[in-house]
């Protein structure tokens, strides 16, 4: 075989391997400087004595196959069932989620639906809200020495003053009262009165007549204001920076009800009707939206818009027959 030396024992052909070793040949354990002890000797021998032939070759090699594929099978098996234990999770997890995916997104379109009848909902209440008061003043700058009892002989004065041309019965006052707070100690602003004035008309003409007239009560000046809801003036405040530019570029804005911004620009009008788009609402005027300034006490401003009196050259509207009111120059 492959040039070896061969030697026949009976009838079969044995492979180099398993031959006999002669005195002269050299054999592996002798070329690494070790020999053989004598009971590898008698194995060789017995081995010689004994040949393999190709079908015990053939049945050893299928008894080594048979013993891998139990072992195999002995220890793939547990494996095996974890595999499919483990598929069976996987696809009950990708199950559930695909249903929470699907309730995700169907919860997503509840709340938003949600939010946006919210958002109806506040915006009708604040704007009924608003509605109730459209015949309401906010009257700022009275002293608090002015009592309870002397409040409306006192605003009879203010108003017959404001309006000559109009009769005791059309400056008729449904109510008249402090701002629901305690007055403070030491403050040097004192509360605000609120009015509701019963004829529309005549608050309406009451407030034009304010702008028009500055007003003093023992040296306190005096500002009218619309009442309004507390939810409207917290988003006028958040505009504050917006208006104030306006102001400073002189761009004419006005305020709507419901909630709502309106600016006149080149002949066009822009409206703003959420406070969280005021940089984009910006934009849209060609305004820097980083060059808006923060008002540093936008609690100053709660109660109502800014003053908006005459300039110094507006005449004054004389009010007689009271000394604690007058009228500036």
């Amino acid at each position: 075989m492959g040039g070896g030396r061969k030697i026949k024992q009976g009838a079969a052909e044995v492979a180099p391997i398993f031959r006999s070793r002669k005195d002269g040949g050299a054999t592996r354990e002798e070329e690494d400087g070790r020999e053989y002890d004598s009971d590898s000797s008698d194995r060789s021998r017995t081995m010689a004595a004994t040949p393999l032939t190709k079908e015990d070759l053939r049945q050893l090699l299928s008894d080594i196959k048979a013993n891998m594929a139990t072992e195999f099978d002995r220890h793939l098996t547990p494996i095996r069932e974890g595999l499919i234990d483990l598929t069976h999770r996987t696809s009950t997890i990708e199950e559930q989620l695909d249903l929470t995916v699907t309730r995700t997104t169907a919860t997503e379109n509840a709340i938003t639906a949600l939010q946006e009848q919210l958002r109806q909902l506040e915006e009708a209440q604040e704007d009924l809200n608003n509605r109730s008061r459209r015949n309401n003043v906010r009257i700022r700058g009275i002293p608090e020495t002015v009592t309870i009892e002397a409040l409306g002989p006192t605003l009879r004065e203010l108003f017959c003053g404001l309006l000559p041309e109009a009769t005791p019965a059309e400056l008729l006052l449904d109510r008249a009262h402090r701002a629901l707070r305690a007055p403070m100690p030491n403050a040097t602003q004192p509360r605000d009165v609120i009015i509701r004035v019963h004829y529309f008309h005549i608050k309406e003409a009451l407030m034009q007549a304010a702008r028009n007239t500055p007003l003093q009560i023992e040296g306190h000046q005096i500002s009218f204001y619309q009442d309004l809801a507390p939810s409207t003036l917290r988003k006028r405040r958040e505009l504050r920076p917006l208006t104030q530019e306006l102001t400073r570029q002189h761009i004419r804005y006005s305020w709507g009800h419901p909630f709502k911004l309106q600016v006149r620009k080149n002949n066009r009008t822009y409206t703003l009707y959420n406070t969280a788009e005021m940089a984009d609402f910006a934009e849209s005027l060609g305004l820097d939206p980083t060059t808006l300034a923060t008002d540093p006490n936008p609690r100053r401003h709660d109660r109502g818009p800014p003053p908006r009196n005459a300039p110094p050259t507006a005449p004054a509207r004389q009010i007689p027959n009271s000394p604690r009111i007058r009228a500036d120059n």
